[in-house]
């Protein structure tokens, strides 16, 4: 469970990861869209435009989705 103090304190001190999805990237700089804009961060590991990324510090990691979502034809 989350505390919002825990959380505020967190953001406040810049430890609180950031998740977006890739808009752009051009020489190893992906723009990120995120719920408070867009940035402009280094993309650790390579990537595609549309991939959901987690940001820290000015750097972005890819996040694998571990949804296994099943497909039903009707």
């Amino acid at each position: 469970m989350s505390s919002p103090l825990f959380d505020l304190r967190e953001m406040l001190a810049g430890q609180f990861a950031v998740t977006g999805r890739v808009i752009s990237m051009a020489n190893g700089v992906a723009r990120v869209a995120t719920a408070q804009g867009v940035v402009e961060v280094a993309l650790d590991g390579g990537g595609n435009v549309g991939d959901r990324v987690s940001m820290r510090d000015g750097r972005a990691v890819r996040v694998q989705d571990a949804v296994e979502v099943s497909v039903f034809y009707v």
